[in-house]
C-alpha cells in the first residue's frame, strides 16, 4: 500500500482548539416569587374560610415587594410571569374572601332579624 502522503514533510500534531459553548448563567428568581404564587393559590382555595382573606394579604404584600424589586432591577431576575400570576391569585383571594364576609355579615343580619320579629310576634299578637 503507497502512503499518498509519503513526499509530503510531516507536521507535529497539533490538538484541535476545544471550544466551549457559552451558556449565560442563570438569572436568580425574584425574592417572593414562589411564596406569592403558592398563597395566591391557597387564597383562592380557602376563600371561603376567613383564613383565604390573610394569605391573600400576605401573598399580595410579598408579590408587591418582589414587583418593587423586579422594577429596580428588570434584567438581573427571572420568574417574573410567576410573580405576576401570584399577585393575581392574591387579588382574586382577596375578592372571593371580602365577598364571603360580606354574605356571613347579610346572612347573620337576616336570620338575626328574623329571629327578632319571631320573638316579637307575641307583642303584635296582644296588640289586637
Amino acid at each position: 500500500m503507497e502512503n499518498y502522503n509519503a513526499n509530503q514533510p510531516q507536521q507535529p500534531y497539533q490538538p484541535q482548539p476545544q471550544y466551549q459553548q457559552g451558556y449565560p448563567a442563570p438569572k436568580p428568581t425574584l425574592p417572593n416569587a414562589v411564596a406569592s404564587l403558592v398563597l395566591g393559590i391557597l387564597s383562592i382555595v380557602t376563600s371561603c374560610w376567613f383564613v383565604g382573606l390573610i394569605l391573600g394579604i400576605i401573598g399580595l404584600v410579598l408579590g408587591n415587594k418582589g414587583r418593587q424589586a423586579y422594577m429596580l432591577a428588570p434584567d438581573s431576575y427571572s420568574g417574573y410571569g410567576m410573580l405576576n400570576a401570584g399577585r393575581i391569585m392574591s387579588i382574586i383571594g382577596i375578592c372571593i374572601g371580602g365577598l364571603y364576609i360580606l354574605y356571613v355579615i347579610v346572612f347573620v343580619a337576616i336570620v338575626g332579624m328574623g329571629a327578632g320579629l319571631a320573638g316579637m310576634s307575641g307583642l303584635f299578637q296582644h296588640m289586637h
